[in-house]
């Protein structure tokens, strides 16, 4: 066997499937809404699919180093000049690291077209958050129903009734919802909506919770004090206070990008600000 042609056929074999992949976890929701659905394509969930693209990675990366080593008289060529003398900076090598320099830099940045990629990959996972549904909080499948219920608020006794009104066995209250569903052949928000008549009306506190509610970071301010029945002049006075320039109708998502932080640490700001 060809050492040269096995690895060139690796590298090419794998860098197909690592595209296929790669495109696959571009649109993929967010793992929160991809284990809160279950979701999956082609019988592989977002997991399995990210696993597979990192050890794809790895060999990519191996048939990488051997193509460059069995390779390694052309590539030196490559940085010859006409008169056959060794120069690194050869127009080519040039326009490489130029090339380089722009796709690590340009995203860091927030340059367009970059931006226009990683906006697109949001909008992306937006559109699945919605379709798919949010779970009342992250990694909410892996809770006890007892659990679950003292955090959004559920009646614990009517949220089992109304499970076995569905015909949804289950051991307990101790039984993680993702195990309810599995034992189902559900999906954890399923669950949670057979028994989302068990919620009990919430007052409005005039506070944040400690807990942050997905998908905190499409709402706007305006949504966040209806939401939670806050004092938006307060609120505004809050942010303004730690240099935040304030758009009361922009998602808190791209309010946070325009003042260099995150969502939850603007959330953080509100919650800490109101105490």
């Amino acid at each position: 066997m060809n050492l040269r042609r096995i690895t060139s056929l690796t590298a090419l074999l794998s860098f197909t499937v690592l595209v296929t992949s790669g495109i696959v976890l571009f649109l993929t929701p967010q793992g929160r809404v991809a284990y809160w659905s279950e979701w999956h394509l082609w019988g592989l969930t977002k997991e399995a699919w990210a696993s597979m693209h990192i050890l794809l990675s790895l060999l990519f990366l191996v048939a990488g180093i051997v193509h460059i080593v069995l390779n390694w008289r052309p590539i030196v060529l490559y940085l010859r000049d006409r008169q056959r003398r060794l120069r690194v900076l050869t127009p080519e090598f040039i326009v490489s690291a130029v090339l380089t320099i722009l796709f690590t830099a340009g995203p860091l940045l927030g340059w367009p077209p970059f931006r226009w990629v990683m906006d697109l990959n949001t909008f992306a996972k937006d559109q699945a958050s919605r379709a798919y549904g949010e779970p009342p909080y992250g990694h909410a499948e892996q809770s006890s129903l007892r659990a679950f219920a003292q955090k959004t608020g559920m009646d614990l006794d009517k949220a089992q009734a109304l499970l076995k009104g569905h015909g949804i066995a289950f051991e307990g209250p101790q039984q993680r919802l993702q195990d309810i569903a599995r034992q189902n052949h559900l999906t954890p928000q399923q669950v949670y909506l057979a028994m989302k008549g068990a919620e009990t009306i919430k007052a409005v506190t005039g506070q944040l919770p400690e807990e942050v509610a997905a998908g905190l970071g499409r709402k706007t301010l305006e949504d966040l004090c209806k939401e939670y029945g806050l004092d938006m002049a307060r609120v505004r006075a809050i942010l303004e206070a730690q240099k935040v320039k304030v758009k009361t109708d922009q998602p808190l998502r791209a309010l946070a990008e325009a003042n260099g932080t995150g969502p939850h640490e603007l959330y953080a700001v509100i919650r800490d600000g109101l105490k």
